[in-house]
């Protein structure tokens, strides 16, 4: 009988690059789980092979056990921009692996991060709250086999989330680093077949932290990519210390802050990822120049979130 995985946030971003990948595998039954099972995209999620969408919350902890009730294993992430409360993100994710360990699951993939703070002293509470998830998790051993991949920023986040419109056909590209700086970057759809091989060769992977990426650029190379691949649009790059005055002075939404020194983070150039592995997790990952080309009309025309 095939093995059953949890995916956690299977609606989401990575949660749906991952379920779609071990749908993909046909070695694997999938519960997609999410909190609201009549959604339009658990809907489309549940028409696909070997799939069954399942309600659950990580603030309910019998929901949990419905859940990973007969579980093999489980791939989740977390969310701090979803509630911005101090510590609720750690305790989703102690919640979720406790209940796993009651329940008898071998193995959980978990899309972790670095503790910045140790590093820098500075907190960075998207980053050190799955670092706390992650240690815990790693601290299990004995009861499971834990791995976490760090996923760099998205390739989808730089076009979208960072790319501000100016005016015209003229954009800005609003990251607070120095233009010489590089960094870690990729399509967060590829990290569904990084997972799927880490779940099929476990004692590999076990209690492994992987850096996942799928290019490693300057600043200045990503702004020449984006006006070689997006004419007629016009990109500039205002400059690190424009960039980091809006941070720290002007931009007011929450996680601003958390943004702003996550950015300190990777200009001090800091953090780690390991493009061979990566690329032999998943040898089909694509860098950004090939993404950009792909995706250019979508992206010209605004329509990619």
């Amino acid at each position: 009988m095939s093995k059953v995985i949890a995916v956690f946030g299977a609606t989401g971003k990575q949660g749906g690059s991952v379920l779609r990948s071990l749908v993909k595998t046909d070695r694997y039954r999938v519960r997609a789980v999410t909190r609201n099972s009549s959604s339009e995209k658990a809907k489309e999620l549940s028409n696909l092979k070997n799939v069954v969408v399942v309600e659950a919350d990580l603030d309910n902890k019998d929901s949990l056990d419905v859940v990973l009730k007969g579980c093999y294993g489980v791939f989740f992430v977390t969310d701090f921009t979803a509630h911005f409360v101090k510590n609720k993100e750690v305790d989703q994710g102690i919640n979720l692996i406790n209940k796993a360990i009651i329940n008898n699951v071998k193995h959980i993939v978990f899309s972790g991060l670095e503790n910045v703070e140790s590093q820098i002293n500075e907190p960075c509470l998207h980053f050190d709250y799955k670092a706390a998830i992650e240690d815990y998790g790693m601290k299990q051993k004995d009861k499971l086999n834990f791995t976490s991949v760090r996923m760099p920023m998205y390739y989808q986040e730089v076009v979208s989330s960072v790319l501000n419109k100016a005016f015209g056909n003229r954009f800005l590209l609003n990251i607070p680093m120095d233009s010489g700086k590089k960094l870690y970057i990729m399509n967060v759809e590829d990290i569904g077949n990084c997972v799927a091989s880490v779940f099929s060769d476990p004692e590999q992977y076990k209690s492994q932290k992987i850096g996942l990426c799928g290019d490693f650029l300057k600043v200045s190379d990503i702004v020449l990519l984006l006006n070689q691949e997006l004419s007629p649009l016009k990109i500039y790059f205002p400059g690190g210390w424009f960039n980091r005055v809006l941070f720290r002075n002007i931009l007011r939404f929450p996680g601003v802050k958390d943004l702003q020194i996550m950015f300190e983070y990777f200009n001090l150039q800091i953090m780690k990822r390991d493009p061979d592995l990566t690329k032999k997790l998943n040898p089909e990952v694509v860098n950004f120049a090939t993404w950009l080309n792909k995706n250019r009309n979508e992206i010209i025309n605004n329509k990619i979130v």
